[in-house]
């Protein structure tokens, strides 16, 4: 009987032993896999970084293109004339223009304006309040096409020109040369910005004006 018991209690130490080799190998295998996990942490986490630095900065990219400013406009108006009335426009046209290109190229502004009808300039020349519109020879022509041809092209020139801001006289030249006139128009003289709602007036030169030649 006490074999058996010496037997019993061998068999329990060694179960127990066993048991025991069996927690500690566990820990151990449990042991070295933390640091495998630990490693892959800074590594999604320097993903993570990477990605919210990406989109910051993609988000920056998109307010500076958010923000940048359009090009700034102006209004212009075109004064429209026909044969039915010389005083007063049949109608006045709000143009929006280009402030950089009407600070720039007064020129292709003012044709811009313009660009509705058979009008066109060569130049714009401003000093100061005094501006100098020089015209084509085939404009200064449709000028000259009968009596209401003559009022209704100059109308529409002196009017829409001499409300530009700034402007309080205008001159026209054609090609360059002063002084023309015909049968239907004269730009021998200075065209006078009118009070407000009021039509232009009309200050003839002294000299002697220079006749269109067709």
């Amino acid at each position: 009987m006490n074999n058996s018991k010496k037997l019993k209690a061998i068999v329990a130490v060694l179960f127990c032993f066993i048991i025991i080799l069996v927690i500690l190998l566990v820990y151990a295998v449990g042991q070295s896999k933390e640091p495998s996990e630990s490693s892959s942490t800074p590594s999604n986490s320097s993903t993570t970084a990477s990605q919210t630095t990406l989109s910051q900065t993609t988000g920056s990219q998109t307010i500076v293109s958010q923000t940048t400013p359009a090009n700034e406009t102006m209004e212009l108006k075109l004064y429209y004339y026909d044969a039915d009335d010389y005083e007063k426009p049949k109608e006045i046209r709000n143009i929006i223009t280009d402030k950089k290109l009407y600070e720039t190229d007064l020129t292709s502004a003012i044709n811009n304006v313009l660009s509705s009808t058979d009008i066109k300039i060569n130049k714009a020349v401003l000093d100061g309040k005094n501006i100098t519109i020089d015209l084509p020879k085939e404009t200064v022509k449709k000028f000259n096409s009968g009596s209401a041809g003559g009022i209704t092209h100059t109308n529409i020139l002196a009017m829409t020109v001499l409300n530009l801001s700034g402007v309080e006289q205008m001159q026209v030249t054609m090609d360059g040369e002063a002084g023309i006139e015909s049968d239907h128009f004269s730009f021998n003289g200075t065209f006078i910005k009118p009070e407000e709602g009021k039509k232009y007036t009309f200050s003839p030169s002294d000299n002697p004006g220079k006749t269109l030649e067709f």
